[in-house]
């Protein structure tokens, strides 16, 4: 039973003791968890609970988890992916309308409505009749289009396409339309992605993030830590040892920092051309970052597009990625919105709508809550969200490790959140005087 709180009592301490908790449930335990909340221009407070590396046989590996302990921080890496598009709207060399054959260099189509373009907009609200299948990254040596066409490396039967509903008119979550739009990107502006991303908005913000783990610095390469599950992939065992899940690299770089076909090496990598398979690097989901970092990226949406002074991208263009794209109809077939609780869509960001049906639903406080621009995160065993309240200025960041159990069978109790999840949101939102 987490500990009684109100808004008078919610300061630090109070915060603090009900993350412990959170951490620390009997039979339910995390590997680690760490938060950041935000307020006005800055973080005011940094929390972090558990190990960043688990190995009793090895007790100089087994370190605590920190605000600056790296991670792939899943889904939370699409906000980026936005920003590095917004950033080539403003130099009007990308429009989010367009039909995205004209930049990728071949026709993409939905076979089934073969006269209905594709745009970066559908990409980002989740809306583009694409599909991921049951792979949605090419190595090196595929490329993009081998998805597309039927004599491709990664046709998959025509998975890739939903055959019942046109572009623009049904949203269902999509990590293969992130790869899209990064190779489109790519396209524009002549550069891979990883180092696109850290050029135009990693490196502005001043985050020591990267998609690529070779680019991170050798301070931030050593604390990248794995997220964790209690068994092997997609699994969890209760009372079994912690299993490292992904980025488990032990102090030694890779020799390829991206899947790659047999045989390929670094200098393919090298000559790889830009604008051909924008799904190297994961943006959907291959960001490494901390919980620090990922406050700057929240302080820069929460800022109009700006940080510390230094514009990122727009006030207009954070108008564009905050306006709903796309907004489930209650009762209505327009989304596969599953068990899951998203119900409104911008561009690259989710909007919570505090409800609660049949379906699940996105609430955050159990007597309805604020409605929060952001994303959630969830792969390898990592939960994350970060939530922007741009009313009042404030918003979180937090990354859950892992979990002792299976957090697909511990939802919450007023939202389809998992169970830590909703709790930390719950905490926080306490802390912050909602």
């Amino acid at each position: 039973m987490l500990p009684s709180t109100s808004v008078a009592q919610a300061d630090a301490k109070g915060l603090d003791e009900r993350l412990a908790v959170i951490a620390s449930m009997p039979g339910m335990e995390l590997s680690g968890l760490v938060v950041s909340v935000i307020r006005d221009d800055g973080v005011i407070h940094e929390a972090a609970f558990g190990r960043s590396h688990i190995d009793a046989a090895h007790p100089m590996r087994d370190k605590p988890i920190a605000p600056d302990t790296m991670y792939r921080v899943a889904s939370l890496s699409k906000p980026v992916a936005a920003l590095v598009a917004m950033s080539l709207v403003e130099e009007g060399r990308l429009d989010l309308d367009s039909d995205v054959s004209g930049y990728l260099g071949f026709r993409l189509r939905n076979p089934a409505f073969a006269e209905a373009p594709i745009s970066c907009a559908m990409l980002l609200a989740h809306t583009s009749s694409i599909r991921d299948g049951t792979s949605y990254t090419m190595p090196l040596g595929g490329t993009l289009e081998d998805f597309f066409v039927q004599a491709g490396r990664g046709w998959d039967d025509g998975s890739h396409f939903d055959g019942q509903h046109a572009p623009g008119t049904y949203f269902s979550y999509c990590n293969l339309g992130f790869g899209v739009l990064a190779t489109v990107l790519e396209a524009i502006a002549g550069e891979r992605y990883d180092m696109l991303a850290r050029r135009r908005i990693l490196g502005p913000l001043g985050m020591e993030s990267s998609h690529n783990v070779n680019l991170l610095t050798d301070d931030a390469f050593l604390r990248l830590a794995p997220p964790y599950r209690t068994g092997p992939a997609e699994s969890c065992r209760t009372g079994c040892p912690w299993i490292a899940q992904v980025d488990d690299y032990r102090g030694a770089r890779p020799t390829l920092p991206c899947p790659a076909l047999p045989g390929m090496t670094p200098a393919d990598l090298d000559l790889y051309e830009p604008g051909t398979n924008g799904t190297l690097f994961s943006p959907q989901g291959g960001l490494r970052a901390s919980v620090r970092d990922l406050s700057r990226l929240a302080q820069c949406l929460l800022g109009e597009g700006s940080i510390n002074g230094r514009r990122i991208v727009s006030p207009s263009s954070l108008v564009r990625m905050m306006t709903p794209a796309w907004s489930h109809i209650p009762g209505t077939p327009d989304g596969d919105c599953g068990n899951g609780p998203i119900r409104e869509t911008g561009l690259g960001l989710v909007h919570t709508t505090d409800s609660f049906d049949g379906l699940g639903g996105d609430r955050l406080l159990p007597g309805g809550g604020p409605r929060l621009w952001g994303h959630h995160a969830d792969a390898y065993g990592l939960l994350g969200g970060m939530l922007l309240d741009e009313q009042r200025h404030n918003g979180f960041v937090y990354l859950i490790a892992g979990a002792e159990v299976d957090p697909q069978q511990h939802r919450g109790t007023h939202s389809s959140y998992f169970l830590w999840s909703e709790l930390v949101q719950e905490s926080v939102l306490h802390f912050l005087g909602q």
